[in-house]
């Protein structure tokens, strides 16, 4: 343990490109201590429960074509509790047009439908959406959506007090016009935000079948508030069989620039290694399979490097980073496997420093949650996640799955939409945490401005303990987490510091930091 005032060394192995100047640090005056013998109590199993009636959500209805529906859970009105974006659109199947919707947290555990209010209904009404990835990208200090859509993506600009304007035009995005009839099963269109050239300023992907050649577009921000089309010259792609559904930005060589993972159901997958701003080959032969949905990154088993798990019909891979570039499939082994998976993500429910899964599965099979063991090598625990009866079996997909502390109490919660006319679902972690404690890290601004830090590593230490996650802008399946870091701490009562990098240098530290609180961080 490191008295206050006094800084671990050294910093060496950690997975960051750059080392951490803690010389601007704030010193938070807390000295990290493992907890008492006397005081420790240990956590019970993960209990998540169905909530949406009680929060005011129970009549939400969520729809659209069978691959199409996706859900944002982060604050949109800058009062600090994450608010619920529905990216709706039209099932292929039944004609009907299901409404996208937002839906304002009042702080008491309950939500207020804002729709019209906000202008979301004026700038969605009618249109089929597919997906919806947020992020600052004009570094006004709030957060703005993308959606993804037929016969164009959208870009929906906050003006900052929950409500929204149509910026597609001005902003030069929304991507290539697609055949607006293009809505069927199979199709779907997936967009992230992510800064891929490293200068502060968050670009653009979006992913699809119903694109023209190669069903790929990359959007560069040049920093003005619009967008220029980059597809060709950075060399972004997708395989050219099935549909793009998992879409993920992440530093998976750890060499301090954003790559790009597309993953196809009924097809191939491509990760594109970013070489300075534009994409190189980097796909390995052995982890193809065949309908991947979901993509979510976390360092399972403490070895700081990023893991993998991607959802699908039949096993669900988990690959562990064998730390060169290579990945292990241990689905079979550490009991992650699955049977019809779509949404998923990486979240400590009970606080004890280890990535746990939940993934949400098709029809009327429960969700799941995967509790990890702790263990080298990793195994986990698996316990069925109950949810309301499916309408019509066979056609209603679990799609959309979305996570953020909703009520302030410490434990991550989820958020899950579905096609065809099903109910939302919010799911409160009830979880008994037992001594565990907890720290959530928001990046109030970067230097450009931007909130939320995506893109950003975040790191906390605690003893011989590092932790690291990332910051994304687009999560799990068509959908968007909370833009924040949330760490299990296990039994300690703090770390001994908090620091975030950006590939491009930037980075915000501070030391000897309490638990149990959200820690705001900008530019020192």
């Amino acid at each position: 343990m490191t008295p206050a005032g006094e800084l671990p060394d050294p910093l060496s192995g950690l997975p960051f490109w750059r080392t951490v100047d803690f010389e601007r640090s704030v010193d938070l005056g807390h000295t990290p201590r493992a907890v008492p013998e006397a005081e420790l109590r240990g956590a019970g199993g993960v209990a998540l429960r169905q909530v949406a009636t009680q929060a005011g959500l129970g009549d939400t209805m969520s729809g659209g074509n069978t691959h199409g529906v996706g859900v944002a859970f982060l604050d949109l009105d800058g009062d600090d509790y994450p608010d619920i974006f529905l990216a709706n659109g039209r099932n292929e199947q039944s004609g009907t047009q299901y409404r996208s919707s937002l839906y304002r947290n009042d702080g008491d555990g309950t939500f207020s439908d804002v729709t019209s209010q906000s202008g979301v209904d004026a700038i969605l009404a009618g249109r089929d959406t597919f997906s919806v990835a947020a992020g600052d990208y004009d570094a006004d200090g709030d957060i703005d959506l993308y959606v993804g859509a037929q016969p164009h993506d959208v870009l929906l600009q906050n003006r900052g007090d929950g409500t929204f304007v149509d910026a597609t035009d001005a902003a030069g995005a929304g991507g290539p016009q697609s055949d607006a009839s293009a809505v069927s099963d199979g199709k779907s269109k997936i967009t992230s935000f992510g800064d891929f050239d490293g200068d502060g300023w968050l670009d653009l992907v979006s992913a699809s079948s119903t694109l023209p050649d190669p069903g790929a577009y990359l959007l560069r921000n040049r920093g003005d508030g619009t967008f220029e089309d980059v597809t060709a010259p950075s060399g972004v792609h997708i395989d050219g069989s099935g549909n793009p559904c998992a879409v993920m930005w992440t530093d998976y060589d750890t060499d301090g620039d954003v790559d790009l993972w597309i993953w196809n159901d009924r097809g191939g997958h491509v990760l594109l290694r970013n070489d300075g701003g534009a994409f190189a080959e980097a796909t390995r032969d052995g982890t193809d399979i065949g309908n991947p949905m979901g993509i979510d990154a976390a360092d399972i088993d403490h070895d700081l490097d990023l893991d993998y798990y991607v959802s699908n019909i039949g096993a669900a891979p988990l690959l562990q980073n064998g730390g060169d570039g290579s990945f292990e499939n241990i689905t079979d082994f550490s009991g992650t496997r699955g049977e019809y998976t779509w949404g998923l993500g990486f979240v400590d429910f009970n606080l004890d420093t280890w990535a746990d899964i939940f993934v949400a599965q098709e029809d009327d099979r429960d969700h799941l949650v995967f509790t990890n063991g702790g263990e080298s090598p990793p195994w986990f625990e698996e316990t069925a996640v109950p949810h309301p009866a499916v309408f019509n079996s066979g056609q209603a997909h679990n799609v959309a799955v979305a996570f953020a502390d909703y009520d302030r109490d410490g434990r991550v919660d989820v958020v899950l939409a579905g096609t065809d006319g099903r109910p939302l679902m919010l799911y409160r972690n009830e979880t008994d945490v037992g001594s565990n404690r907890w720290l959530e890290v928001r990046v109030r601004a970067t230097g450009n401005g931007a909130r939320g830090g995506i893109n950003g590593r975040v790191a906390v230490r605690s003893g011989d303990l590092v932790q690291f996650k990332d910051i994304t802008g687009g999560s799990s399946r068509a959908s968007q987490n909370e833009l924040s870091v949330r760490f299990g701490l296990g039994q300690w009562t703090g770390v001994e510091w908090v620091a975030v990098l950006w590939p491009n240098g930037e980075q915000m530290t501070a030391t000897h930091v309490e638990g149990n609180r959200t820690l705001d961080l900008a530019p020192q």
